[in-house]
Parts: C-alpha cells; sequence; structure tokens
C-alpha cells in the first residue's frame, strides 16, 4: 500500500512540473511574440533543470504542441458540463462560443503566435498545423451532433450536418483570430451574443 502511495505521489508531482513547464513556455511564447524560445529560458522560468524540460518534451515543437492541447483542454473541460446536460441546440452553440472565446482572452499573445505560425514550412509550423487538425476535428464533432440535433427537433435547416460544422467552424476560427488580435474587445456576453445569432441565423428553417 505504501509502494502504491508513493507511486501515485510520483505521478502527481510529474504531472504538476509537465504542467508547470507548458504554462511558462505558453507565457513566454505570447509574451516574446516568437516561438524562438529557449528551453533554458522555459526551464529556469520553470524553476527546473534544462534535462528535467527534455524529459517531458523532446523538443520545442512537441512542447508548442502541447501548449495548444493544453488551452483546447481546458475549453473540453468548460464545455463537458454543458454537453452532459440537457442543452437545447442554440444554448450549446452559445456554450461552445463562450469557451472558445473565454479561452483566447486568456491566451491572446500565444494564439495570435500560433495562428500567425501555422502554415510556414518549418516544423514549428508543421507541429502548431497537426495540433490545429486535430482540435477542429474535436470541434467539428461536436458541431456536427448539435446541428444533427437541432434538425431533429425542427429547428434548423436540412443541411449536410458535415458541411454545416465546417462552414461554423471557419466563422468560428475567424472570430477567435479577429479577437485575439484586437486591442479592445467586445465584451465577453456581448461577442458571444452576436456570433450566436450570426451563426443560428445562418442554420435555422426559415420562416
Amino acid at each position: 500500500m505504501a509502494g502504491r502511495r508513493s507511486e501515485d505521489l510520483k505521478e502527481v508531482i510529474r504531472d504538476f512540473r509537465r504542467d508547470q513547464i507548458i504554462d511558462v513556455a505558453r507565457r513566454l511564447f505570447g509574451e516574446r511574440g516568437t516561438i524562438e524560445v529557449s528551453m533554458d529560458d522555459i526551464a529556469v522560468e520553470a524553476g527546473v533543470a534544462r534535462s528535467t524540460v527534455y524529459v517531458y518534451f523532446a523538443n520545442r515543437d512537441e512542447l508548442l504542441r502541447a501548449c495548444l492541447k493544453a488551452m483546447y483542454a481546458i475549453v473540453q473541460d468548460r464545455l463537458a458540463t454543458v454537453f452532459a446536460g440537457a442543452a437545447e441546440p442554440e444554448e450549446r452553440l452559445a456554450a461552445v462560443i463562450r469557451a472558445l472565446l473565454e479561452q483566447i482572452d486568456e491566451d491572446p499573445a500565444f494564439f495570435r503566435l500560433a495562428v500567425a505560425t501555422q502554415g510556414s514550412r518549418d516544423t514549428a509550423g508543421v507541429a502548431i498545423d497537426a495540433e490545429f487538425f486535430q482540435i477542429g476535428l474535436d470541434v467539428a464533432r461536436h458541431l456536427e451532433d448539435l446541428v444533427a440535433e437541432g434538425q431533429r427537433g425542427g429547428r434548423f435547416r436540412p443541411i449536410d450536418p458535415a458541411r454545416a460544422a465546417s462552414l461554423v467552424g471557419q466563422q468560428l476560427y475567424g472570430a477567435l483570430a479577429v479577437r485575439a488580435g484586437e486591442a479592445e474587445s467586445l465584451p465577453l456576453d456581448e461577442a458571444v451574443g452576436e456570433l450566436c445569432d450570426f451563426l443560428v441565423l445562418g442554420l435555422s428553417r426559415p420562416p
């Protein structure tokens, strides 16, 4: 039993250190506005040895992907309660929008950097592309389910759910990129309401 508790404690410490390194890296990438942040700098700011950083991440590109994944994990946690409930499709769409915008508001500088790096031909661009792709697939799955549910309830017009999810996803991504780059953004409630109304109008059955 003591041995099990010791292993559990070690795992907690490992997870804490990994999360600490990710949080520091995301902050430094965002503050400096470049991915050219050394692993040494990240280690110093995180209060760990350089070798410790490499225990968790083979290179900076892997760490970049982990930063994006950690941001999205927070969004998933925020959505879990909503998707587990019986909210109407419009309410669930608003929840998706709110969760994404909230996360952008917490990490605008890093998101701007990730968007700027996306599509570049170096390894960092490839790494970020890969993570954005995985995040996009997961968001699309939620949106497809949401659209299909709205159609079954007669709320949304007949349109291929995958196509609708793609169109909604494009609008969401554009809104996130714009918000991350704005010096003064709309208040969160107003931004959520505005974007949700626009998307629901496009999905709804004509009168």
